[in-house]
């Protein structure tokens, strides 16, 4: 039996994202490896402020599967977004139709 390829798009996007509240980041686990996004929280508002994937496992796209899994909590949980880290900004710039989570008068 073929072992799976952890960084296909399938197996990454399967992957659970878990909020961790008290050190404000999202988490996912890719291969052993912690994937993070950190925010910050104002009310109805977040504010995206970094994106971190190991230099071990950089490369495969796993920066645009986790932004993809915040914007979707963020929508879910009816938040505004305020992008603040760069990549973040570049893929709403990329991704014209995630911009509508933005919070009112924000700019890319």
């Amino acid at each position: 039996m073929a072992k799976k390829d952890p960084f296909s798009l399938p197996e990454l996007e399967a992957l659970p994202l878990s909020d961790e509240e008290e050190s404000r980041q999202f988490v996912m686990r890719v291969d052993g490896h912690r994937v993070r996004m950190e925010y910050d929280r104002n009310g109805d508002r977040i504010f995206l402020t970094h994106v971190d994937v190991p230099v071990a496992i950089a490369g495969h796209g796993i920066d645009e599967v986790i932004t993809v899994k915040v914007l979707t909590w963020t929508e879910q949980n009816n938040l505004s977004l305020v992008p603040s880290c760069t990549f973040v900004k570049e893929f709403l710039r990329k991704n014209p139709e995630w911009q509508r989570l933005m919070l009112k008068g924000v700019q890319l």
